[in-house]
């Protein structure tokens, strides 16, 4: 489990009907902050451009390999984190990964 601020990385793999590991056409990625509703959303681009093809202040997608995609997500909330891959047009699939995030540990400073 997570704690606020820390990093969280998303990740999916995408495969053709035959399980050979093939780049969609198209690939988003969705975030969902669960308890406020927030959400935001990302498309991969092999240059990708703050604020189109991903949320200003956040990471983009990251082609890893062929299929393989990732995000490094920086936590802001201790809430359920949703994330949501969906790859259209030569794959059609998609992947669902629950991230839980709490405040972070808390220390007496008061020598007890």
């Amino acid at each position: 489990m997570a704690q606020v601020g820390n990093s969280i990385t998303f990740s999916v793999a995408f495969t053709n009907a035959s399980g050979s590991a093939t780049d969609p056409t198209v690939v988003t990625f969705s975030l969902r902050e669960h308890l406020d509703g927030t959400e935001r959303q990302w498309t991969y681009n092999a240059v990708p451009v703050e604020g189109t093809h991903y949320p200003t202040g956040a990471n983009p997608i990251v082609r890893d390999s062929a299929g393989a995609f990732h995000v490094v997500y920086v936590t802001r909330k201790p809430e359920r984190h949703v994330g949501f891959w969906l790859g259209t047009g030569t794959v059609n699939q998609s992947s669902q990964t629950t991230e839980f995030v709490r405040h972070s540990d808390l220390t007496s400073n008061d020598g007890v």
